[in-house]
């Protein structure tokens, strides 16, 4: 029996989120610093005894029908490679929380469209993949690419930045709800959008400049203003009383992401955390997006 292709599927987080107007079509301009980092969920792609797509995971409140990112991404994949007869499943091993901000769906999409174009030999390059996956997701560009990146546009348009220094710890906390993120753009269209806008320029000029506590003092998420969950105050305060150097909710939330440079530090708010959030990771920056994994 031939062993399924493993394909890793990294977080991403966005240091910082701007909405910088919305189009006639209703999608919001972004303009967002966004990163990778080393918390994976696991695509295994193998051939199906019956002919489609079939899509399982190990988490029952994922939906894994017609809709599923992965889904949708192979469909996707299939018709650009003019691909007509194809019978395949996708498992879906996750360890990324849903309903987070921290980009899972997307990032899955991402892994099927790699793991597909190895298997079916598409030849496909990755900047011909990410037009496909910006059918599926806004987010799935970026984590086809992954690494530090300037993203703009409703994400398909990027600009490589600097990377993290070494020696840079995000923690990850997910509160007990979640914030889908239809209801988290809807809020803040209501609210009238931001009081505060990220300063984009200065977080990537402390990018270039390797100034790390620059970096994270210039974090800000502009629907972060527009959540209504009290544990994102509440996380981020938790953070920086630990010695994080700056804290922010991550995407359309609901996660809060802290960044350190002090791995004593960052252990203990990672402990604090572990009695007040559902969910909590030690994670560092990667310099790439879905791969495969040999």
């Amino acid at each position: 029996m031939v062993k399924p292709l493993v394909v890793g599927a990294p977080c991403k987080v966005n240091l910082s989120l701007d909405i910088t107007g919305v189009r006639a079509d209703g999608y919001h301009q972004l303009r967002s610093v966004m990163q990778t980092v080393d918390l994976y969920d696991y695509l295994l792609i193998s051939e199906s005894d019956y002919r489609g797509i079939f899509i399982e995971c190990d988490r029952e409140q994922l939906i894994c029908d017609t809709t599923n990112t992965a889904f949708r991404a192979a469909s996707a994949f299939f018709q650009a490679a003019g691909i007509q007869d194809y019978a395949v499943k996708i498992e879906i091993i996750k360890n990324i929380p849903m309903q987070a901000g921290l980009g899972g769906g997307s990032s899955d999409a991402a892994a099927t469209l790699v793991g597909l174009n190895r298997m079916f030999q598409g030849g496909f390059s990755t900047d011909a993949l990410c037009q496909i996956g910006l059918g599926v997701g806004a987010d799935v560009p970026f984590c086809l690419k992954g690494g530090t990146m300037l993203c703009e546009g409703v994400g398909e348009i990027f600009t490589p930045l600097r990377p993290l220094e070494e020696g840079c710890w995000i923690l990850i906390a997910k509160p007990e709800a979640g914030i889908s993120t239809p209801n988290s753009f809807r809020r803040y269209d209501r609210q009238g959008g931001a009081r505060r806008h990220p300063d984009t320029e200065a977080l990537v000029a402390a990018l270039e400049k390797r100034e790390l506590p620059a970096v994270a003092e210039e974090m800000r998420n502009v629907l972060e203003e527009a959540s209504s969950l009290p544990e994102i105050g509440r996380f981020k305060e938790l953070m920086l009383s630990c010695g994080a150097l700056g804290a922010a909710m991550t995407g359309s939330g609901s996660a809060v992401i802290g960044m350190f440079d002090n791995k004593r530090a960052v252990r203990r708010a990672h402990r604090k955390l572990m009695a007040e959030a559902r969910a909590v990771f030690i994670t560092h920056p990667v310099p790439f997006g879905a791969r495969i994994v040999d």
